[in-house]
């Protein structure tokens, strides 16, 4: 089920225009606090990320800071080779077109869940590089990061607001517990979109509020080493 928003919401970029959103970002829900889990080891981050291009611009400054961060060289960061990916034109994307970051092995031990993730998870210790990055250079972090990852749960496609895939394919080990997909990520919906569609967002949140989002899997944090 889709519902129609009273007009179209473009992105501060130009693209993506919303005009349409899936309810099951006001009932679904996960565990928030990413920090602070003890339980997922960044498994969100195990596929890599769509990138858009005006983000891959925007890290080009940084590279030499970045690089030894990372770990790996900056040629390896993305799969924008035309024998793989590519850079793929896509107009609902910021920029136009995109590539995906690069997925890399994970030293043993790191997580229990997954192998191998983005070339831009903290390989030894918790979350993305780059968002680490810009918060101790005080840069704001929506220039150099993908927006999936800002926006994350919450994605886009066609027009229409919804769950990342992730919650669609049941593939996300803090599903169930803790605030809503809309909740969560409230704050980069005014960023990207504006004010006006979260009060709009809001409104709509609230018919659905008393009602079951039907994920009943609840995943509580555990004692980790990692």
């Amino acid at each position: 089920m889709t519902v129609s928003l009273s007009r179209s919401y473009p992105c501060r970029y130009g693209a993506p225009v919303l005009d349409r959103v899936d309810p099951k970002i006001f009932t679904l829900r996960y565990y928030t606090d990413c920090m602070g889990c003890t339980f997922c080891h960044d498994s969100c981050c195990q596929y890599g990320a769509d990138i858009e291009t005006p983000r891959i611009t925007a890290l080009e400054p940084h590279v030499e800071a970045l690089e030894p961060l990372v770990g790996v060289p900056r040629a390896q960061w993305f799969r924008d080779d035309p024998d793989d990916i590519g850079m793929v034109p896509e107009p609902e994307y910021p920029g136009g077109e995109y590539t995906r970051t690069a997925v890399v092995p994970l030293p043993a031990g790191r997580s229990p869940h997954n192998e191998e993730a983005c070339v831009f998870l903290d390989q030894v210790g918790r979350g993305c590089v780059i968002h680490r990055y810009a918060l101790e250079r005080n840069l704001d972090v929506h220039d150099i990061k993908p927006m999936v990852c800002l926006f994350f749960p919450l994605s886009h496609g066609d027009g229409e607001l919804k769950p990342a895939l992730e919650f669609e394919i049941d593939d996300l080990i803090c599903m169930g517990a803790g605030r809503t997909l809309y909740e969560s990520t409230r704050d980069e919906v005014i960023y990207y979109f504006g004010q006006e569609m979260a009060d709009e967002l809001d409104r709509l949140a609230k018919n659905y509020a008393a009602e079951p989002d039907g994920n009943t899997r609840v995943s509580l944090p555990v004692s980790s080493p990692v």
